[in-house]
């Protein structure tokens, strides 16, 4: 289950006029990772881009199995998969790992109750960047804003909440807020004895091309910004969520 390139990325936000003492943070994490079954590709100082091949059969995806569910009990759910690797190729490369991948999302989440479904998204990287009509950078930050609308991210004592529609209201969840974004309500409140803060992550985003470096890159910095935007407003420091 465990894979290369595995990297977790956490991105904190402080804002000190908040309170002399503390003042209050936010976070947002996500992570990136090499596919996770079993492929090959063999270095050569003559050949940059070796032939990608499937080295061992795993008909039940144990591999792919082991790793979903080590991401589900550090991040919880939902998980969501952003695969950036070719999805068509003349001298087929990335196809053959990237169609492997697919294949074992698609058998684990046969098995997976609909609450925990691994939320798989590919998007082809190279093909969008070099066509004319399609918008790379339009691409990633949709996907960005899908993922951080579904995960959320964590703040200590949010003033305001980001609706699904876009709208911002005062954050309230009965602790104490005074409805208005001037207050925030308490950072800790407890459950059933357990410690429980007010805005906490759910889930994580994962991204991953061939080799985790270039267009994982560009993708987990749309998603970066995407997050940083609403965490600026949700910690009162913005009035939008529009970074320009």
């Amino acid at each position: 289950g465990k894979v290369a390139n595995d990297v977790e990325h956490e991105q904190v936000v402080h804002d000190e006029t908040t309170s002399a003492a503390s003042g209050t943070f936010s976070s947002y994490l996500q992570m990136r990772g090499s596919i996770p079954t079993y492929w090959t590709q063999e270095s050569s100082v003559t050949m940059p881009k070796p032939p990608i091949v499937l080295n061992r059969v795993d008909p039940t995806y144990q591999a792919t199995r082991a790793h979903f569910a080590d991401l589900l009990r550090r991040y919880g759910s939902p998980l969501l998969v952003l695969d950036l690797v070719k999805q068509s190729e003349k001298r087929e490369r990335e196809v053959i790992v990237g169609d492997e991948y697919r294949n074992a999302v698609e058998y684990l989440n046969s098995s997976i109750d609909d609450d925990h479904k691994i939320r798989y998204c590919a998007l082809d990287y190279s093909h969008v960047s070099k066509h004319r009509n399609l918008n790379v950078s339009a691409a990633l930050n949709e996907v960005a804003t899908w993922a951080v609308n579904l995960t959320g991210f964590f703040c200590s004592a949010p003033r305001w909440r980001i609706k699904g529609d876009g709208h911002v209201e005062p954050f309230d969840d009965g602790g104490g807020g005074d409805g208005r974004g001037g207050r925030p309500p308490p950072s800790v409140r407890y459950v059933l004895g357990v410690p429980t803060l007010p805005m906490e992550q759910a889930g994580v985003l994962r991204t991953n091309c061939i080799d985790c470096l270039d267009r994982t890159n560009v993708a987990q910095f749309s998603a970066g910004v995407a997050a940083l935007a609403q965490q600026l407003v949700v910690m009162g420091i913005r009035s939008s969520s529009r970074l320009d």
